[in-house]
């Protein structure tokens, strides 16, 4: 099995305005996924990030500029990370269709891990 990172793109403020209920409603699908995916041997880790700008780092002339990112015009954001188990791309596509992000936001990007180490 190779391990494959699902991107989760957010659009910004998405869960603004959201009462408890449809929030806590989102919420829950993603756990019940999650704990689908667990059961299944399929999934291996996630993290949402904050909605933060978070930092962009550019080197520049011998030094190294720190901006802030994402930029305002940037219609998604990455939102989380989740790591999953598939043989290929193919199986990496069709676990990532039934993850309820694709019902709560605008896309996921699938991208295979290389399983070197960086030390």
């Amino acid at each position: 099995m190779k391990s494959f990172a699902l991107l989760l793109n957010v659009v910004p403020n998405r869960y603004q305005g959201l009462d408890q209920d449809a929030y806590m409603a989102i919420i829950k699908d993603y756990v019940a996924w999650v704990e689908m995916m667990t059961a299944e041997g399929v999934y291996q880790s996630g993290h949402k990030l904050t909605m933060d700008a978070g930092k962009t780092l550019t080197p520049k002339a011998g030094s190294v500029e720190v901006h802030d990112a994402p930029f305002a015009e940037l219609a998604e954001v990455l939102g989380g990370i989740m790591v999953i188990s598939a043989k290929d791309y193919d199986d990496a596509i069709a676990i990532a269709k039934t993850c309820p992000h694709l019902v709560h936001n605008v896309s996921l990007q699938i991208r295979q891990l290389d399983g070197g180490t960086c030390n």
